[in-house]
C-alpha cells in the first residue's frame, strides 16, 4: 500500500487536490484501500478543464442560433404508408436489428416515494408498476415478432441493487433474463467553488450520477457497444422510465426511421402552451438539438405562424432512435459536459458533515440529447399526446400519477369504441387493457369485452 500511496499523493500534488487525504490516518485499512481506489479512478485532467469552463463562464453557452425543425405528422401519413412503416420496422426486429435502452436511474422521491421510480405504482386497477408497463409492450412485440427483443435498462449506484431485486422477485415479468442487461449510470466527483473535490465522507469521495448522458459512456465501459455491435444490432430505441404511454420498441417508429434514411430520429408531441415546461426539438447553429424551455426566449416560445399554431412545438418526449455508429461515432468529440450550482454536503476540516445553505459547489452531468448535435440531421415524427405521452413527475397535480393514470385508462375506452364497442356500455365503467392484450388498440375482441361490460364495472383486459 506504500507505493500506491505514495504515487497517489504524488498525483494529488500535482493537481492540488491534497485535501482527500487529510483524514486518511483515521481510516481503517479497508476504508483506505477503497477511498485509494476512488481516487485512482478520478479523471482529474477533466476536472480541471471543467473547473477553468466553469471560472471562464464557458460552461452552458449554447450560443442560441434557433431555427424551427418541421416534423413529420403522424396523422397526414395515410393508412397504406402506416402499414408499410410497420413492416418495415417488424423486419428489422425480426432480424434482431433492433434493442430498447431505458434510462431508469431515477428514484421516485418528488412522487413522495423511496424506492426506484421503475418499481413505482399508479394506481392501476392491476396495480402494474411502470416497469412491468414497459416490459409487457417489449412481450407483445417480442411475441409478433417470434424473437425477443434485447432490453439494457440503465439504473444508478443509488436504485441498481433494489432495480434487480425487483426484477428478480417478479421472474422477469416473464421476459427471459437472458434478454435483459443491466448497468449503471456512471458518477462524476462534485467540486467546491474552488475547483476542490469534496469529501462524502472522512474516507469517501463525494460522487453524484453524471447524467442521462452518462448512458453511453457507460455503455462503452462495460463492453455492451461491443456486445450490441457483435449482435448485429443496427439501431438503438432510447426512452425513459416515467411516461405511461410510451410504447416502447416501436415497429412504426422503427420503420418510419429506417425510411426517412437519417441516423436519428425523436418523437414529439405538440405543446399544449407556450408555458409548458417542455424540452423543444428545434436546430441549434444549424444541427438537431434539444432545447430546454427555461432556455428558450419567451419570444420564440410564443411566436407563431399563420395558422395560429406555434412555431417552437416539438415538445420532447425522450422517444428516441439511434443508429449504433452514431453512439460509435459520439467518442471521437469531447463529450460536453453542463454545470449546476448546488448545494453538496461535505466533510470539514475538522472532518465532520457540513450542510451549506447556499450552493457552494458544481456538479457536472451530461445529456442524452447532446449526441443529437453531432448527427447530421435528424427524422422528426409528431405523435398524438394523448395516445403516447403521459409523465409522471408530481406527487399530486399536473404530471402526476392520477393524471397518468387517468390517460391510459381513458386511452384503453377509446381503443374500444374505435373497435366497435358503443360508448354509452363504457359510461361508469374502468377498464385496464393488458399491454400484452393489445399494444396500441390492435388484437381487441369486441363481442367478448361486451359480454364483460355487463358483468363488472372493472375490467381487466
Amino acid at each position: 500500500m506504500k507505493e500506491k500511496i505514495q504515487e497517489i499523493e504524488g498525483v494529488l500534488r500535482k493537481y492540488g487536490q491534497e485535501h482527500l487525504l487529510r483524514h486518511f490516518k483515521e481510516l481503517s485499512d479497508e476504508e483506505k484501500e477503497n477511498l485509494l481506489d476512488q481516487i485512482l479512478l478520478i479523471d482529474f485532467d477533466l476536472i480541471t478543464s471543467l473547473y477553468k469552463k466553469v471560472i471562464n463562464h464557458e460552461m452552458n453557452e449554447n450560443q442560441q442560433d434557433l431555427q424551427p425543425l418541421k416534423a413529420y405528422e403522424w396523422d397526414a401519413i395515410d393508412s397504406q404508408e402506416k402499414q408499410q412503416l410497420y413492416d418495415i420496422g417488424i423486419k428489422k426486429i425480426k432480424d434482431s436489428k433492433a434493442a430498447v435502452i431505458l434510462l431508469a436511474g431515477g428514484q421516485g422521491t418528488r412522487l413522495g416515494y423511496s424506492g426506484a421510480k421503475g418499481t413505482f405504482d399508479i394506481g392501476l386497477p392491476s396495480h402494474k408498476s411502470l416497469f412491468q408497463l414497459q416490459c409487457e409492450r417489449l412481450r407483445n412485440i417480442s411475441r409478433k415478432c417470434g424473437t425477443y427483443i434485447n432490453w439494457y435498462i440503465m439504473t444508478s449506484p443509488v436504485n441498481h441493487d433494489e432495480t434487480v431485486q425487483f426484477f428478480d422477485d417478479n421472474n422477469y415479468f416473464d421476459y427471459p433474463k437472458e434478454n435483459i442487461t443491466f448497468f449503471k449510470q456512471g458518477i462524476f466527483p462534485t467540486i467546491d467553488v474552488n475547483g476542490k473535490i469534496f469529501l462524502e465522507e472522512r474516507g469517501k469521495v463525494s460522487m453524484a450520477p453524471n447524467g442521462n448522458g452518462g448512458c453511453f459512456l457507460a455503455l462503452r465501459d462495460k463492453g455492451i457497444l461491443t456486445e450490441m455491435k457483435e449482435k448485429g444490432i443496427e439501431w438503438i430505441f432510447i426512452n425513459g422510465i416515467d411516461n405511461v404511454l410510451v410504447r416502447v420498441a416501436d415497429p412504426y417508429f422503427l420503420g418510419f426511421a429506417v425510411k426517412i434514411g437519417l441516423p436519428s430520429a425523436s418523437k414529439v408531441v405538440s405543446k399544449k402552451s407556450p408555458t409548458e415546461k417542455a424540452g423543444i426539438l428545434c436546430y441549434q447553429n444549424g444541427r438537431p438539438a434539444i432545447v430546454e424551455y427555461s432556455e428558450l426566449p419567451v419570444e420564440l416560445a410564443q411566436k407563431t405562424n399563420d395558422d395560429g399554431n406555434l412555431i417552437y412545438d416539438n415538445a420532447n418526449i425522450i422517444s428516441h432512435l439511434l443508429k449504433l455508429e452514431v453512439i460509435e461515432e459520439f467518442f471521437n468529440y469531447e463529450i460536453p459536459f453542463h454545470v449546476a450550482h448546488k448545494k453538496i454536503p461535505y466533510i470539514n476540516i475538522s472532518g465532520d458533515i457540513e450542510y451549506s445553505s447556499e450552493p457552494n459547489g458544481y456538479k457536472f452531468e451530461s445529456f442524452i440529447f447532446d449526441i443529437f448535435s453531432y448527427v447530421v440531421d435528424m427524422a422528426v415524427l409528431k405523435v398524438r399526446r394523448e395516445e403516447e405521452f403521459a409523465p409522471v413527475k408530481n406527487k399530486d397535480g399536473e404530471d402526476s400519477p392520477f393524471t397518468a393514470k387517468n390517460l391510459l385508462l381513458n386511452l384503453h375506452k377509446n381503443w374500444l369504441i374505435n373497435s366497435g364497442v358503443d360508448s354509452k356500455l363504457l359510461d361508469g365503467k374502468i377498464i385496464e387493457i393488458s399491454p400484452l392484450t393489445s399494444y396500441n388498440g390492435e388484437d381487441i375482441e369486441r363481442e367478448l369485452i361486451i359480454d364483460k361490460l355487463f358483468q363488472s364495472d372493472t375490467l381487466l383486459i
